[in-house]
């Protein structure tokens, strides 16, 4: 509607005066939309350069993810086996001051794996939040997954600390949902990640069930709540939520590696 106005101005100014102000005028916005755009576009064309990469680059992405989850999950999850908060049964083994079980480097493996490919996969195909740069999703950056980690490991050793002490389960639940949201609004702020946060939340603990059910791997010692005959301690819904953003930040970051990896194999 507006280019149609300018050209029916641009043409009775013509008519009108053949002044070569108005040219340059109508030159001028075009260069100044054309310029405007160009941040967009780009994002945009970065964007469709990345969902055409992810479906040839997801083996190396996954395996990345479950590496990370093998490797480092064992090691903040002993965070919490420390003050006693998870007890391992059938599998445990001691390296240290770790306590874990011999499943649970795979399995959190499998967590990481599956949150951060759900993740790359709705940033592909979510293609109503280009509708402005800002909203474009970030392809991740090593400074943003490092920030992130420092996060979940605070996060994590404070509520360790807090059940530690002795704090009440509601009080401890209202302190740590607090910060959950701060966190959320410093590192995401985002309503999809927020989403995806609080569903992560909630399946996770729910999974536990069968597992310590039916495998006798670990049990909550001061569960203070019961769900098909298992043990669970509501707050920990908080943990899975704030590792969510680290989770979101870590898939990015590895995808932004393996395409230029690709990209660089290709150019050579």
């Amino acid at each position: 509607m507006h280019a149609v106005a300018l050209v029916a101005l641009s043409g009775s100014c013509f008519l009108a005066s053949p002044s070569p102000t108005v040219f340059l005028h109508t030159n001028a916005n075009a260069k100044s939309r054309n310029y405007s755009s160009r941040p967009l576009y780009r994002c945009c064309l970065r964007r469709k350069q990345n969902r055409q990469s992810l479906s040839k680059t997801w083996p190396s992405i996954s395996l990345a993810l479950f590496s990370a989850g093998f490797f480092l999950g064992p090691v903040i999850d002993g965070l919490h086996s420390r003050v006693n908060l998870v007890v391992y049964e059938n599998g445990s083994i001691n390296v240290g001051p770790l306590h874990t079980n011999i499943w649970v480097p795979p399995l959190l493996g499998l967590f990481y794996c599956t949150v951060g490919l759900l993740q790359l996969f709705l940033d592909d195909t979510d293609s109503d939040r280009a509708s402005s740069e800002s909203e474009v999703p970030d392809d991740g950056s090593l400074q943003k997954t490092v920030f992130s980690l420092i996060t979940l490991l605070l996060f994590i050793e404070l509520s360790a600390e807090l059940y530690k002490a002795g704090v009440g389960d509601n009080i401890e639940a209202y302190i740590l949902f607090a910060v959950a949201e701060l966190i959320w609004f410093s590192l995401d702020r985002t309503w999809l990640g927020f989403t995806l946060a609080s569903i992560i939340g909630l399946v996770c603990p729910l999974a536990e069930i069968p597992i310590m059910k039916l495998f006798h791997l670990w049990y909550y010692p001061k569960a203070n709540i019961e769900i098909l005959g298992q043990g669970l301690v509501t707050w920990t819904i908080t943990c899975y939520f704030v590792y969510t953003p680290f989770l979101i930040n870590l898939s990015r970051w590895l995808r932004s590696i393996v395409v230029a990896a690709d990209s660089e194999g290709k150019s050579t």
